[in-house]
Formats: C-alpha cells, structure tokens, sequence
C-alpha cells in the first residue's frame, strides 16, 4: 500500500499527503513511517517522502558528520542542483540544524578539500543558458585551465574560482574549448593524479556541472557492480533523480553496460526495496 500510494505521487502531492495527514491524524506521517518500516526499504521510503529540498539538507548533513563523512555527495548536491532549488535547500538544513551548511563543511573539512567545498556549497551560481556564454572568456578561461593543471596547479585559486562561480553553460563552453584547443578532456588530464581524494572531487564536480547523468550511471554501476550492494548510494541516486533526470539516466547506464537498469536492480535487490526502487524508476511514466 505505501509504494502503490507515495511511489506513484510527485513532489507536490506527497507534500500535500503529509500536510493532510499531519491535519486529520495530528501526527507526522514520516514518524509513523519510521516506526512501520525498517532498513532500506525505510530509507527509500523516506529519502523519497521528503520534500526535494529537505531531503538535500538531510543528505548534507549526514555526509558532513565525522562517522558517514561522504564529500562526494557535497559535491554531488552542490554541482548537480539548479541554484535556487540548493538556496533553498540551505534554507532548509538552516531550519532543521540550526547552523549552516558552509558552517559545516568548514568545520568538517580541512586543507585542500576545504578550500574546494566551501565555495562549492557557499555560491549562488548562475544558472544561464547557451545563449548567454561569453565565447572569448570561454576560450581565455580554457587557457588558464589548461596552464593550471599541466603545471600540477589543482588547487589555484583561478581554477577552483572558474568551477566554482561561472554558470553551467559557461563552464560547459570553457571545457569544450579545453577540449578542442588542447586535444583532450579536462579530466583526462587529471586522470594520472586521480588517486588524490581532492582531484577525485574536482573531477566529480566537472562531471557533475557538464554531464550530470553520466557522473549518476557511474555511482549506480559501482553501487549494483560491488560485491554485496551499495544500497546507500543505489537508494540516494534513484530517490533525488527519478523526478529529474532517470530517463537520461537509463539511457546512459543501457549504453554503458548494455543491461537496463531495472533489471540489474532487480537482479540485486529483493523484497519491499526492491518493489519500491522499480516502481519509482517508472515514476515518470506513473
């Protein structure tokens, strides 16, 4: 009965049931969902119950505390979320935790990790479109890129400025110029240092700004790939992208692995889980 109701509701609907529940029961409907239910049925069932915005300060905050520390997913909700829906989301973990994001991710990291995240989380970000891209800072930008990070440079504060204030569009234009001037991608170049946990991260976010849904095929075939499930990760990706952007995201995966994505959910998963992470990656079809 719960996924036959909440996994077939969008956004604005689920909100409206909680509202209405919280009305005629006088009771919160996601406590009652947490004392029903258990282990990761549980949490599919919660991350998707909560309202976008809410669920993206639930997931910060669990990735900034010291025992699930998890930058990736920082990063992940920093770079992958339109502007105004990650302000709001700060808002929200402003609300729930009494403190502030940036004032967490500083708190919780240090070094160069620090000096990447804390912008990443802290910018207002231009959203833009490709008719406003500003060709010669693209081309002059792709320059000082390639400058940067032939000299080893990760961590100038030219490079981490350029990913962390310019607007998807711009920053897709400058990559392509890297590309075409310098005759291979930005993180092909990063490639031989990539054992470095800040490259990793800068490499998540360029993928994360300019090809979002190959960054989330990636999670989830390493997720399904391991031995014995990653259901934290298979459960984040399939609960924040099944109302944005899992068809792209099927598509992707199909291609990659020529198996679709149901299917090699449903071949490692089992149960209630199971059930309700199908069902919500036919969402967009409900």
């Amino acid at each position: 009965m719960i996924i036959s109701i909440l996994a077939h509701r969008n956004a604005t609907q689920r909100s409206f049931i909680r509202a209405v529940y919280a009305a005629n029961y006088n009771k919160d409907l996601l406590n009652e969902l947490d004392k029903e239910l258990s282990g990761d049925f549980e949490r599919a069932v919660m991350l998707w119950t909560l309202e976008p915005t809410e669920r993206d300060a639930y997931l910060a905050k669990e990735s900034t505390k010291i025992f699930t520390k998890n930058n990736w997913v920082l990063v992940e909700i920093a770079c992958t979320r339109p502007s105004l829906e990650f302000f709001k989301a700060k808002q929200a973990y402003q609300a729930r935790y009494k403190t502030s994001l940036e004032e967490d991710v500083a708190y919780h990291t240090s070094g160069d990790i620090r000096k990447l995240l804390v912008p990443l989380v802290s910018t207002f970000r231009y959203d833009g479109n490709a008719d406003e891209v500003n060709v010669k800072l693209a081309r002059s930008e792709a320059k000082i890129l390639h400058k940067k990070i032939t000299d080893k440079a990760y961590t100038d504060e030219d490079l981490i400025r350029i990913l962390t204030t310019r607007s998807k569009a711009q920053i897709g234009a400058t990559l392509n110029h890297f590309k075409d001037n310098f005759g291979s991608s930005i993180n092909k170049y990063l490639k031989e240092d990539s054992e470095d946990e800040y490259v990793q991260l800068l490499k998540t976010a360029i993928k994360c700004l300019t090809y979002p849904e190959k960054y989330f095929e990636k999670v989830l075939r390493r997720a399904i790939n391991k031995v014995g499930t990653d259901e934290w990760a298979l459960t984040r990706v399939v609960t924040t992208r099944a109302e944005v952007d899992m068809e792209r995201i099927k598509e992707e995966y199909l291609r990659r692995n020529s198996v679709p994505l149901d299917r090699a959910i449903a071949n490692d998963t089992s149960g209630d889980y199971k059930d309700m992470l199908l069902a919500l990656l036919g969402h967009d079809h409900a």
